[in-house]
Parts: structure tokens; C-alpha cells; sequence
């Protein structure tokens, strides 16, 4: 934060914003150090009555999905009332995320050597290689796209 955010702050409204984003409690150190440099300390409890409010919206199963979908991290916020609907959503958009990840990387390498058996590969045994290759991943790539659409039911 700088010079004019700190003294200006509406820190209930600053941990509102930190709760809703997922930030941990260690966030309003960082506020405090920025801060210390112009004299401005935070006002803790408006900063935490925020934070709480804005992790209510943050610790919700359709957020922790979104949150894990988007490849995000989670950092271990989210109170016991609400962490259990949270990370399984989270886990499960996690490991779509993951998933669409290896297909992406799978039909990468298919398109490669896609390419270089048009282009032409001399060496035979390297050509049958590949080819062999190639039909590995499309295999792996089905079974990727197969998993996909069982998560995303």
C-alpha cells in the first residue's frame, strides 16, 4: 500500500476485500509493515470483521470450484463450518484443471509428431517409434477426455 492508500484506508472494507480473495490473516502484516513506512497503523478489528465477511463469500463450494478450475491455490482459509464443501469443490476443479492440463500437453505432442510423420522421418525404426508413440496418446488422450466429462457432469 502506499502513502496516500494507508492513510485513506477503510480497513473493514480492505479485509473485505483480503477475505474475499482467499488471503490468510498474515495479509495484514503486509498492510502493517506497507503502512509503517508513512505512520499509519491499521485499525485490526475493523480490518478482521471485513475479512471475515469477505471470506464468507470466498469459502463457498461454487467458489472453491472455481478457485481449483482456474489452476489457484488454496491457502488454508476457510473456516471448519464451511471447509469441507469448499475443498471437495476445490479438489474437483483442481483436478479438472489438472486434466485438461496433460490433454492439452498429450494433444500438443500428438500434433508434433503428427507433423513430423508428414514432414517425413527417414530413419525407420524412428518412424515406427513414433507411430507407436502416436498411438499412445491418442489413447491417453480419450481417456483424458472420457475422465473430463465424467468430472464436468
Amino acid at each position: 500500500m502506499d502513502k496516500d492508500e494507508c492513510r485513506t484506508a477503510e480497513w473493514r472494507a480492505v479485509g473485505l476485500e483480503d477475505g474475499a480473495q482467499g488471503y490468510p490473516l498474515e495479509r495484514l502484516g503486509e498492510h502493517r509493515k506497507a503502512c509503517a513506512k508513512h505512520n499509519v497503523t491499521p485499525d485490526v478489528d475493523r480490518y478482521i470483521a471485513g475479512r471475515t465477511e469477505g471470506l464468507a463469500t470466498y469459502c463457498t463450494p461454487d467458489n472453491g470450484y472455481r478457485v481449483g478450475r482456474t489452476g489457484g491455490t488454496y491457502r488454508g482459509v476457510c473456516p471448519q463450518t464451511t471447509l469441507a464443501g469448499f475443498t471437495a469443490a476445490y479438489n474437483r476443479g483442481r483436478e479438472l484443471y489438472e486434466l485438461h492440463r496433460r490433454l492439452d500437453s498429450v494433444e500438443n505432442d500428438i500434433a508434433r509428431i503428427k507433423q513430423a510423420l508428414k514432414d517425413g522421418i527417414p530413419d525407420p525404426r524412428r518412424r515406427a517409434q513414433e507411430v507407436e508413440r502416436l498411438e499412445s496418446l491418442t489413447r491417453e488422450a480419450e481417456q483424458l477426455d472420457t475422465r473430463i466429462a465424467r468430472l464436468e457432469r
